[in-house]
């Protein structure tokens, strides 16, 4: 039930974190907040990524390893779109750590991905923002390069 009502809440967060209103409202929980004796997952990155499915792209990603991450063990994933900003102003590795800490939801390596940028071609140019092309489109490659791409390439985690 926990775990449902985690993942709603974030779905909710997401629909309306364009919003001023749910900046206004929101009010935060004590799984929100640094908590005493929690251990503290870490963040590796930000990193960089050259997609071949979305070609010229480069994006900056960031990866949330829990505390009790073993990597002998399975772990879930939770991909957030937007990148590390977006999920450090959600509070998202803080309420990771005080709900896995607490056994409520199970160990979850967080993927904090940013859209894609193509880079400026020269200097009196601007870099074009892929982030309606990549999340708006009909189709599968947001979804291809998820599962084809950053889920497969474990190297941040420790695993080869």
């Amino acid at each position: 039930m926990k775990i449902r009502n985690f993942l709603a809440g974030l779905l909710i967060v997401t629909l309306f974190s364009s919003t001023s209103w749910a900046e206004e409202n929101y009010k935060l929980s004590p799984d929100s907040l640094p908590q005493p004796g929690v251990p503290k997952g870490k963040i590796v990155g930000p990193l960089q990524w050259k997609s071949k499915i979305f070609p010229g792209t480069v994006r900056d990603y960031a990866v949330y390893v829990p505390a009790q991450y073993d990597a002998n063990k399975p772990a879930c994933v939770l991909v957030v779109q937007d990148g590390l900003q977006r999920a450090q102003g959600w509070k998202i590795p803080t309420v990771l750590d005080n709900l896995i800490h607490k056994k409520e939801v199970p160990v979850t390596i967080g993927i904090f991905i940013s859209p894609g940028v193509v880079p400026a071609p020269h200097e009196n140019a601007q870099a074009r923002y892929n982030r309606s092309f990549e999340y708006d489109a009909m189709g599968d490659r947001y979804a291809r390069f998820l599962i084809e791409e950053m889920l497969p390439d474990r190297k941040h985690l420790g695993r080869a």
